[in-house]
């Protein structure tokens, strides 16, 4: 091999070890204490990523409105998160 392809190589190689090694940062999930004291408000939320809102209720969303940011994510599936944002707008429309 010439030397610039040996160079570009080894460069290729220390991205890949880099990127296998380093662990990324965690995601900006939301605190999930009051959605917890909700009865029912998880099971809820998840029928809610899905379009159903039937379950919804009142204190769910008041929970759901307790959480102050808008840019975090609430884990409802393993490895499926979903903006709290979303579900903000979803009860809008819950009585």
């Amino acid at each position: 091999m010439k030397l610039k392809q040996t160079n570009v190589m080894v460069m290729v190689l220390a991205l890949i070890s880099a990127l296998v090694f380093l662990q990324s940062e965690a995601g900006n999930y939301c605190p999930t204490e009051n959605i917890n004291s909700i009865p029912g408000c998880w099971d809820a939320l998840k029928l809610a990523s899905g379009k159903d809102t039937r379950w919804l209720s009142r204190d769910c969303c008041r929970a759901v409105y307790s959480v102050n940011s808008n840019v975090c994510y609430l884990l409802l599936y393993p490895g499926k998160a979903y903006p709290i944002k979303m579900f903000k707008d979803i009860c809008l429309n819950v009585n």
